[in-house]
């Protein structure tokens, strides 16, 4: 795995004398696997030598690189968490959380992780170049092995964000409704577009309250491509199609955003303490990014979706697909949080299909199928 850095390209083999013997026998197992590159087995023969001796670190910081060497990178942060648990001071478990961190694209964490891992072994020069890999990528600059970067710096700005809470209120009570089971199917077809039209109106307001109003304005390039100006012909066309379920995740988590930042001092801070600082935390900086984070991957849910809408609804729904694909492909120019959610979606397929029992037509109609798509983004940017 190009992404997490090279200490998980061994796993760690400490004198066994002090382990019990079956717990040896097994990590030798899965060392051998590990080397083999069947990182599976390996998996299977250090989860048979923790369960004979759960309490030494190694086992734990074996199998999270054998995790992170699937692209399974929340059970290889569970197994770093663990080993720095039970070995605080051991810097290579610092080491493997960074690696599993790097994988979940959280950079900030793995910073944390490599500098208190650094802290403990100062010459490490594996934590060393990650953590340098990752600084130089969220100043923007250097080649790294690190994908997609970072986000931007700065607190970011979520679309509609001068529109009113009355309209934000709506547009994430008819996106509720939408989904609740037991409606009919016309009530759920109407809520689907009042949620779409209470949204439209949204990036109306904010266009209206925030650019001045003259022509130099409707050729200003920072206008055109604003968030708000993206989004409302696609929304146009989504209220005229068949519902696509995915589509209302966009605005309904920009509305979320917009109703807590404007009914901060009033409603939400009578809210009960745990909701109360749950919401408020969306308002922060790391709060907003994963906003739009959100918000970005159900685009990308939307675009992957919206074909399979042709087999209930023909090709009337042909239109939202392309044009749906169309969005996602320029929001990948101009959005870090598409790009970073393509590039994510990405990796883990080429995981699956690259997999060594993934059965070879497979992986060769996925190579030709990601040739295509992948050549999209460019000619729908030109």
């Amino acid at each position: 795995d190009g992404r997490a850095e090279k200490a998980s390209a061994c796993p760690d083999d400490p004198p066994m004398s002090a382990e019990p013997d079956a717990a040896a026998a097994a990590k030798a197992a899965g060392t051998a696997a590990f080397k083999a590159e069947d990182f599976e087995e390996a998996v299977r023969h250090f989860t048979l030598a923790i369960e004979a001796d759960s309490t030494n670190h190694v086992l734990y910081s074996n199998r999270s690189a054998a995790y992170a060497k699937q692209q399974l990178y929340k059970q290889s942060l569970l197994d770093a968490n663990k080993c720095i648990d039970l070995a605080p001071t051991w810097a290579k478990g610092h080491s493997r959380r960074g690696a599993a961190y790097v994988g979940l694209r959280n950079w900030r964490q793995a910073i944390v992780a490599y500098e208190e891992g650094l802290r403990l072994e100062p010459e490490n020069a594996v934590m060393k170049e990650a953590l340098a890999s990752i600084q130089r990528k969220l100043a923007g600059g250097g080649s790294s092995t690190v994908v997609g970067g970072g986000p931007p710096s700065g607190m970011p700005v979520v679309p509609g964000a001068d529109g009113t809470a009355a309209l934000a209120v709506l547009t994430l009570l008819f996106t509720l409704v939408f989904f609740l089971p037991f409606l009919s199917v016309p009530l759920r077809d109407r809520c689907y577009q009042l949620a779409l039209g209470t949204g439209l109106a949204g990036y109306a307001i904010s266009l209206w309250r925030g650019w001045p109003k003259t022509m130099a304005t409707l050729k200003d390039p920072r206008f055109l491509q604003s968030h708000e100006v993206q989004r409302a012909p696609l929304t146009l066309i989504l209220l005229f199609s068949p519902p696509l379920p995915f589509a209302l995740a966009p605005p309904a988590t920009y509305a979320l955003h917009r109703a807590v930042r404007l009914l901060a001092s009033k409603a939400v801070s009578k809210l009960p303490g745990a909701l109360r600082d749950r919401a408020l935390w969306l308002l922060t900086e790391e709060g907003t990014h994963t906003t739009l984070a959100f918000a970005a991957t159900s685009d990308l849910m939307t675009a992957i979706s919206a074909p399979l809408t042709m087999l209930t609804h023909g090709f009337r729904a042909a239109l939202i697909s392309v044009v749906y694909a169309q969005h996602v492909a320029k929001s990948y120019h101009t959005s870090w949080y598409h790009r970073t959610a393509v590039e994510a979606v990405t990796q883990k397929l080429d995981g699956l299909m690259h997999h060594r029992r993934c059965p070879a037509i497979l992986s060769s109609l996925y190579a030709r199928v990601k040739g295509l798509v992948s050549s999209y983004p460019r000619r729908a940017a030109s």
